[in-house]
């Protein structure tokens, strides 16, 4: 899978999270494969002709018609290739620019201030502790039973669990109007009708959560649709042998159908709970007592910003711009003596070094293999109801159809199973750094005899996101905090040796200007270039042209010689 900046920007090419979904998704779509051309061949092709003409017309008569075999042949072979498609499709997954989301919101790189967010993460580096989201939406009491962490989970993995815990709850109810309607039931054909009405229900709520909507309903919502299936499945249960033709649903074993089907939701949802919770991230780990460093500077504040500017270009990952939070340029307050200077970026988020260059991968999460696996076999057991029930009917076309509507049930239910693994498989860790800046000096900027204190904190960030949830606020939350004092004091070496050395390149021609001018000496001098013309510079790397003056491109980030 390759993790894309742009169109033309480069790649992030490291293994695929969906790996182990893609073997399993492929897997399914073999069996289904299999299957399909068994179905269709039983159907299509006919049975060796005995040599009595008498005999013929006899097995003409009692074989079934082909038909319904054919499209379910059809649509087995439907489903695979749709698994296939999922598969490959997911073997490159592109994330658009400022995806994953910042962990707060962001200031435009044209404007100084601070964003809105910026003072929270200044106190989290401050305090070194990592604030906790309070809970918000339905389902919050079952919520809360699950882990104590949740709150600091990522905001896909919170909606997950609440669309888990939801579905859970309506098949449980389900159930219980299965139970009560099955002893009330006036005959077989009322019970069909009963049973599918909740087999309709139970394969709506997974219809919408797979293609409708992503939100858990609301428990009022839950309750009143659980009333009225209750309160219609008794009356159909008790009054539906006066509906006509109602007897031709009893072949197909509805109840054992409807009974099936409440009974893989709740054991799908129920893994799925499991795999949910079992991802829910601890506390972060925060190790902050080595993180900063800090010296004096002799250089006006405008051009000591414009060489941590500058130095900042160093931080960018892959040609990317960091997300910035606060860029507040040296000023004084009315009536203060003090001026000071506040910056505070982050580096995009990457990718873990171990996961880009392939030598490790995550580890897969137990309940989703479990959860997976059950998919597959699902999948295997409606295929071979199938063909029994194919087999069955074109040797005896008076053959009831007793599997046919298991078998539907079940081809439904794994391919289920794996989408509602599909989220977590999405489980991505980056690694980014957190830059936050701090001038401090006297409001006189022409006094270059009054150093500037330059103030510098970073931190390795570790954070989490899901590929498949929506990018907003919350859905990266940090995993851990951990300071880098040896890149803190690097960054405060260069920008006090370059602007040290801008200043004394600017002092010198001042200081020649003052002396006495020396005895002219009649000198051969070369000839002047071209007034406004330089030669201009590109980089060695990648060959993009840079500005007059850089020390880093402004692409790839290459070091530039002077």
């Amino acid at each position: 899978m390759s993790y894309v900046w742009s169109t033309e920007g480069p790649a992030f090419v490291y293994p695929a999270c969906y790996r182990t979904e893609n073997r399993f998704l492929t897997l399914r779509a073999a069996a289904l494969f299999l299957f399909a051309l068994i179905v269709l061949w039983l159907a299509l092709v006919e049975p060796d002709a005995p040599s009595s003409g008498a005999a013929v017309l006899r097995v003409k008569a009692e074989r079934g018609h082909p038909a319904a075999h054919i499209i379910a042949g059809l649509v087995m072979l439907l489903l695979g290739v749709v698994d296939l498609v999922t598969a490959a499709r997911q073997r490159r997954v592109l994330l658009q620019p400022g995806q994953p989301a910042s962990l707060t919101s962001e200031l435009s790189r044209q404007s100084a201030g601070i964003s809105a967010g910026a003072p929270q993460l200044l106190r989290m580096l401050g305090s070194g502790q990592v604030p906790m989201p309070a809970l918000r939406g339905n389902w919050l009491g079952a919520l809360q039973r699950l882990s104590p962490r949740l709150p600091g989970a990522p905001s896909g993995l919170v909606d997950y669990l609440r669309l888990r815990v939801s579905h859970l709850l309506f098949a449980a109810g389900l159930l219980v109007v299965l139970g009560l309607a099955w002893p009330l039931a006036a005959g077989a054909p009322p019970l069909a009708l009963a049973a599918l009405l909740v087999a309709g229900l139970a394969a709506a709520l997974a219809a919408r959560s797979a293609w409708i909507a992503s939100e858990a309903p609301s428990p009022r919502v839950v309750a009143v649709v659980l009333l009225v299936a209750l309160l219609a499945a008794v009356a159909l249960a008790r009054l539906g042998g006066v509906l006509p033709h109602v007897g031709r649903l009893q072949p197909l074993a509805l109840p054992v159908s409807a009974l099936l089907v409440v009974l893989c939701l709740l054991v799908i949802e129920g893994l799925g709970l499991l795999a949910g919770r079992a991802q829910v991230p601890g506390a972060p780990q925060v190790d902050l007592a080595a993180a900063d460093a800090s010296a004096d500077v002799r250089s006006d504040a405008e051009r000591l910003m414009q060489e941590v500017e500058r130095e900042l270009h160093r931080f960018w990952s892959e040609g990317i711009p960091n997300r910035r939070h606060a860029w507040e340029p040296p000023a004084a307050k009315p009536g203060d003596t003090e001026l000071g200077a506040l910056v505070l970026e982050e580096s995009q988020p990457l990718p873990l070094a171990a996961d880009r260059d392939g030598s490790t991968g995550t580890t897969p999460q137990p309940w989703l293999l479990v959860l997976d696996t059950l998919g597959l076999l699902l999948t295997v057991g409606g295929g071979v109801l199938w063909v029994i029930q194919t087999y069955t009917q074109m040797q005896d076309g008076a053959a009831a159809w007793h599997y046919a509507a298991p078998g539907t049930v079940l081809l439904v239910a794994g391919g289920y199973a794996l989408r509602v693994a599909h989220l977590l498989w999405g489980r991505v860790e980056t690694d980014s750094l957190m830059i936050w800046l701090q001038i401090k000096g006297q409001a006189v900027l022409a006094d270059l005899e009054q150093p500037l204190r330059l103030r510098a904190c970073l931190v390795k960030l570790r954070s989490v996101f899901y590929i498949d949830a929506e990018h907003t606020h919350g859905s990266r939350t940090l995993l851990r905090l951990q300071g880098d004092a040896a890149s803190a004091q690097r960054f405060v070496a260069q920008v006090q040796a370059y602007a040290e050395r801008t200043s004394a390149a600017v002092a010198a021609p001042a200081a020649r200007a003052a002396a006495p001018a020396p005895a002219a000496v009649p000198t051969a001098r070369p000839a002047a270039p071209a007034s406004g013309r330089v030669n201009a510079r590109f980089c060695p790397a990648c060959g993009t042209p840079v500005f007059q003056g850089a020390r880093f491109c402004q692409h790839c980030g290459q070091t530039l010689a002077p």
